[in-house]
Formats: structure tokens, sequence, C-alpha cells
């Protein structure tokens, strides 16, 4: 009975035993790995979800159809070793992206909220094969039955079997140990730490790698909620507890970008995720999350943010932060009542920098002028580059109209002039368009389109100056431009313009030696158009160049057919722009107007305005012109004394006469300081060896003055206005008739008085 007793003593005792090593091993194996496993996919859920929630927040319109860059973020850094796939559903369930190998069965899977500004608008899912890991436990579970079995029955298992299962046991363990590691490391790339806090208790819990990030040492730093609060820069503090207050009442997982003071000092960014803990019955015990550090992303970001709102060259805002700048300004103005104003501008004549002086030259000339605006307006008010030569610069809170204007002047002043840019002189100017705010405009188009009218009647009115806006000037501009149209239809289709000639007469022998060329305009609705008004609009639409080739042309037709009749005085002058000569390669349109018409170059003078000689390098003009004296026809200098007046160009440049402005001429009789201005003028053509011309004489008083100072021709109503080439002919032969007549008169009463 005792043997017996003791037999089934032994049984129960083998049978336990193998029960205990048939289960629990492969049970205790089975827990671990799916308790890692399932640590292992939410960490990579919560981090992919957090990698979307980041994209998503700067492509928040069309995130739903970048597919191909959302299969690159959750692609990014996922382990390759087993099949893995990834979900990524909308706010209404809807699958929108499924990337990753088929996992089959069995598989684990998990899910985490992707959020963007405080709302969740998708979940991101994770679904991770375990098929090794269940072979694993199902050959554990085999082996450890068949070793439970082999106990019951053989009740002798030699003591190598039982250090084989321990060592086996030994090499699991290792293997979880391993893969925890893995993790740890994983976190360690990431730059990621853990954290949580229970409810019950005053301190927090940091993982070692928070202190790490943060530069703490565990030892000496109490992580007791004051002290891990006051780490958080600004109003970080706040705003973390208000995300974990929404954690907690909604049961949400919610993350937020925050600054936080390391140990040295130093700020850094840092992206902290909250997560609700509850126990087994559903209680809500504490808050758990992470801790990653984003400084590098952050400096990333705030680069490309600067790359996109700044303009590269000049380093001012770009038209983008423009835009956003005075939306914000037009509120503020709307709602307390400030002032504001918005002042377009742009560099007069910046075409010709570029065309004549390079790229290089003119972005150098743009980055000068940023720099003059910048340091002029300071840091109260706001300056931006459009594009091309154009700035916007916005006043805020000033006290009215006439500061807008004062600041107006400032900025023509200080950006107007000579500079040296590379050794090179550039001559530069600015025009203004101002818009007040709000008094020009609610909105940010009204006030642009209102700005760029005044800035456009500042440019009609000579540059270099700035305009207000007032109402009706939409109406003017649209005037011009129609007008601008209709010009260039007229040219397109040689109709309505035409060329009329006013003489100049010789104050010798009282005859006409020439004639200068001027275009005339017969509009088909508003009759003739004057050409103080057409011409201006010609300059200001870019037709001015289209416009003198095609009078150089007519009056070199003109002047061959008069040559080819036997006239007496064919010679015809032509005026050209400023824009021909930086626009145009005149030398060539000259040479071969000549090279069709067949007119000799000796008949063709080609008058310039002294302007020219200011807009640029003088070895741009010097080129030109004495390209022109090689093809032979004569340089004229018109309206001397208006303009530039450097007598260092007329020694210099080739021109063979002098135009004198009719403002000397008007009223000089009168006036003993005109008449010696004109002597001196006369005479200083006359020392030069240039013919000397006066323009706009309207009195018999004013033509006896310039004979007795000396003049050479004269040109005005006093003689005959411009007119058709038939009428100006007809004059030129009566005035020859009646100076013929004059000589035969002379000789008569000569002969009679010596009989």
């Amino acid at each position: 009975m005792i043997n017996s007793a003791r037999t089934k003593g032994r049984m129960r005792i083998a049978l336990a035993l193998s029960l205990v090593i048939a289960l629990v091993p492969p049970f205790v194996h089975g827990l671990v790995s799916y308790r890692y496993q399932m640590r292992a996919i939410e960490f990579l859920a919560d981090m992919q979800a957090a990698r979307v929630s980041k994209y998503i927040y700067a492509h928040e319109a069309m995130w739903q159809y970048h597919k191909v860059r959302l299969t690159e973020i959750v692609e990014f850094q996922v382990p390759r070793s087993v099949p893995i796939r990834q979900r990524i559903y909308d706010a209404e369930g809807e699958t929108l992206l499924e990337v990753g190998e088929p996992t089959g069965r069995p598989s684990l899977a998990t899910s985490a909220p992707i959020i963007v500004a405080g709302t969740e608008i998708g979940r991101l899912e994770v679904i991770f094969s375990v098929a090794s890991e269940a072979l694993e436990i199902l050959l554990s579970a085999l082996f450890f039955m068949l070793l439970g079995i082999l106990i019951y029955f053989g009740r002798s298992i030699p003591v190598r079997k039982l250090d084989e299962a321990i060592l086996e046991l030994e090499t699991a363990r290792n293997a979880l140990e391993h893969r925890s590691g893995q993790l740890n490391e994983a976190q360690h790339l990431g730059k990621i730490g853990d954290w949580s806090y229970q409810f019950d208790k005053e301190a927090l819990w940091w993982s070692d790698e928070i202190y790490h990030l943060l530069g703490y040492d565990p030892e000496a730093f109490a992580t007791t909620r004051d002290a891990v609060m006051e780490l958080y820069a600004d109003d970080g503090a706040s705003r973390l507890l208000a995300v974990q207050a929404e954690v907690i009442r909604h049961s949400v997982v919610r993350s937020i970008d925050l600054k936080v003071r390391r140990g040295d000092g130093d700020i850094g960014y840092f992206a902290i995720t909250t997560k609700l803990r509850t126990d087994s019955e559903g209680r809500k015990t504490g808050i758990y999350g992470t801790i990653q550090d984003i400084t590098d992303r952050k400096a990333a970001e705030e680069q490309l943010e600067i790359l996109a709102f700044h303009d590269p060259l000049t380093g001012l805002a770009n038209r983008t932060l423009f835009h956003r700048r005075i939306d914000d300004v037009l509120c503020r103005c709307e709602r307390t009542g400030e002032s504001g104003a918005l002042l377009l501008l742009d560099l007069d004549r910046f075409k010709d920098v570029n065309d004549t002086l390079g790229h290089s030259v003119g972005d150098a000339l743009l980055v000068k002028v940023a720099h003059l605006l910048a340091r002029t307006l300071g840091n109260e008010h706001f300056v931006a580059r459009l594009g091309g030569d154009e700035f916007a610069i916005l006043l805020e809170g000033v006290s009215g109209q006439e500061e807008c204007e004062h600041i107006a002047v400032e900025i023509v002043a200080v950006v107007s002039g000579m500079t040296v840019l590379d050794r090179v002189e550039v001559t530069v100017g600015t025009s203004i368009g101002i818009a007040i705010i709000v008094d020009h405009g609610t909105t940010s188009t009204d006030l642009l389109r209102n700005a760029d009218l005044a800035l456009y009647g500042a440019k009609e009115e000579g540059r270099g100056r700035y305009k207000i806006f007032e109402p009706g000037m939409d109406e003017a501009v649209q005037e011009k431009v129609a007008l601008a149209l209709d010009l260039r239809n007229a040219l397109a289709n040689d109709e309505g313009l035409s060329v009329h000639y006013q003489p100049q007469v010789d104050l010798t022998t009282g005859r006409v030696i020439g004639y200068e060329a001027l275009a005339r305009w017969n509009h088909p609705v508003r009759g003739n158009v004057p050409p103080s008004l057409f011409v201006p609009i010609a300059e200001s639409s870019h037709l001015i160049c289209d416009l003198g080739y095609w009078v150089l042309r007519q009056a070199a037709l003109q002047a061959k057919e008069w040559h080819d009749a036997g006239a007496a005085a064919p010679l015809v002058a032509v005026n050209v722009s400023a824009a021909q000569i930086w626009n145009t390669d005149l030398v060539n349109d000259v040479s071969s107007v000549l090279a069709e018409t067949g007119l000799p170059p000796e008949l063709l003078c080609l008058e310039l305005t002294e302007s020219l000689l200011a807009d640029q390098k003088e070895s741009r003009v010097r080129t030109v012109l004495k390209s022109l004296k090689q093809c032979g026809v004569s340089l004229a200098l018109d309206d001397f004394g208006t303009g530039y007046s450097s007598l260092g160009y007329l020694t210099q440049l080739p021109f063979d006469k002098l135009k004198i402005d009719r403002i000397f001429i008007d009223g000089a009789p009168d006036s003993r300081r005109a008449i010696e201005l004109l002597r001196g003028i006369i005479a200083l053509g006359r020392g030069l060896g240039m013919t000397t011309i006066a323009e706009g004489a309207e009195k018999q008083q004013e033509i006896a003055l310039l004979k007795e100072l000396g003049c050479d021709q004269v040109q005005g109503f006093v003689y005959a206005r411009p007119a058709p080439a038939t009428e100006a002919i007809a004059f030129a032969l009566r005035l020859d008739a009646d100076a013929m007549a004059v000589k035969i008169n002379s000789q008569q009463t000569a002969m009679a008085s010596s009989a």
C-alpha cells in the first residue's frame, strides 16, 4: 500500500512536472513574444502616424491625393525582415492608401490616429506578420510537450536533455532581450524617449533616453511636475497642459511641438505625444507618451520658410509673404482705425541697365536698392520685392497722408542718383504710387490696382516722383491704354499716321535749307491726336521705337523724292528717342533705310535730346554716335539747355548742330539776361564749330535778335508751321522766289545808284 501510494505520488508529481514543463514555458514564451510584438507595432504605428500628420499639416488641402509622397513617408525606415502592411484611412473609414507586402496569417494589427491641428482626420493601421513567432511558439510547445511526455512516461530524463531545455529557454530569453535592445536603439536613432505619469504620484517617470535628449543628470534632476513644467519656454507649459486635459477628457491621442530648455541652457524643439492610461476596469489612472527631438527638422522648416517667403536675391519678403502681410494690415486697420498706406515703386530705366550693362549689374543694382530701402525704413515698416524691379512698401501706424508723402519724398531722394556697381557708374531713379489704407481700398486687390494706377501717373508726369491715387485715374489709364492699342494698330496697318515737315530757314540767305520731320496721327474716331498726347503714350507702351523707325523711313523716302525732283532743300531732320539707342540697333536701322531709299546720307540729320546723355554710360552713346557719323549722316543736339548740359559731351561727341530750345527764345528781346544767355549759347556753338538752330521763334523781334547775335538758322511759326510734304515744298519755293526777288531788286537799286 505504501509503495502503491508512493508510486501514485511519484506519478502525480511526474504528471504535474510534465504538465508544467509542457505548458508553462510555451505559454510564457508566447505571452512575452506577444507583448513585445504589440509594443513594437504600437510604437511603429504612433511614429508613422506622427510623420504623416506632420506632412499633412503642410499640405492639408490636397493631402488625400499625394499618394506617392505618402507612400514614401510610410515606407521610410520600416523594417524589411518580416512582412508589414500599412493602411491609411480617412475620417469616414475609407481606405486611401495601402502599402507593403501581404502579411498572411497569423498577424497582429493596431492603428493610431492621424491628427492635424487638434482634429483626427484619419487613422494609420499597421499589420505585422507573426508567422515566424507562431512557428517558434509551436515548435517550442511541441518540444516541451514531448519533453513532458518523456518525463511522465520515462521518469528518468537524462540531465543532458534537461540542460538542453534550460539552454533553449536561455536562448529565447536572450532573443527577447536582443529585440528589446533593438527597440531601444531605434528610439535612440529616432531621438525618442518614453515618459509616464500616474495620477496618484507626484513625479513623472522619464526613460534614460529623455535624460540624454534634454541633457539632465538622472541623479541630480528630480522630475517633479513643477520642475518639468519650468523647462518649457514661452507659453509651452500652459499649451501642454491644455492638450493633456483634452487627452484626459476625451480619451484621444494628441501631439504638440514645444520649445524646451536643455540642461546647457539652449532651447530645442520637441514633439510631445500624450496618451491616456486606464486600468482593467476602464478607470483613468495616468497619462504616458513620447518625447522626440525635432530641433533639426524645425531648423530645416525655418530655412524652407525663408526660401518660400523671401526673395533669394535681395533677402526681402517676396510676393507670397507680401500678400499675407497686406491682408493682416488691412484687417488691423479696419478693426482699430489705424492709418496705413501701400507704396508701389519701380526703378526708372531699369531695363536699360539690364540691356546695356548686363544682368549681373542689374542684380547688383536691385540688391543696392533693397539695402537702401531697408536702411531708410528700418523695422517700422514692411518692404517686399514683388518681382523684377518692382518693390512694395507697407506703411503701418502712420499719422496720416502727410507722413506717407514725407516718407515717399525721402525714398525718392535716397534711391535717386549716381551709384557705382562693380566699377560701373549707374544712374538710377524711382517713381512711387501711393494708395491709402482703407480710403483707397479695403482689399489687397483694390489697393494694388490703385497704387499701380498712381505709379503709372507718376511715370506719366516725368518719373522720379510720387503720386497719390485719385478717383478717376482708372478712367484716364484706360483711355491711354486704348490709345496705345489704336496706335499699335495704326503702325501695324500703316493707317492714320503721316509726317509733316517744318522748314528750317537760313537767316543769312532767307531760304529754306532743310525740314524737321514730325509725326502726326489722324485717329479714325478721335480725329487729330496731338503729338503731346500720343508721343508719351508711345514712350510708355514701348511703341516709340516702332514709331521712330516709321518716321525715319517715311522722311527718307520723301527726301529722296525731293532730291530726284531737283528740289533745292531736300535735307530732312528726324528725331531719335533714347529708347532707340538702348533697345534697338539704330546704326543698322539707319543704314538699311539709306540703302532701301537710296538717299544720300548727307541729306539726313538725326536729332537727339540732351536727356539721352544722362541715362547711361557715355561709352554706349559715344559708340552709337560715332558709328552713325561713319554712315555719313549729320547729328544735332536737340533742346539744348533743358537737359544734362554737359560741356564734356559737347567736346567729345560728334555733333554737327546745336538746336537752341524755345525757352531761350521766347521773350528774349525784352530781357537783358535772356539776351546775354542766348548770346553765350550761340557763341558756344560757333566756338565748337557747330551750326546753331533756334527753334520756336514766333515773332519778328526774335528773328532780328537772332540775326544780330549770329545764329545760323531758325525753325518756328514765324515762318511756317509743320505741314504736309506738298505744302512744305511749296513754302520753300515761295521763300526762294521772294529771296530771288529781293536779290534782283537790290542789284537794280545798286545799278541805278551807280548810274
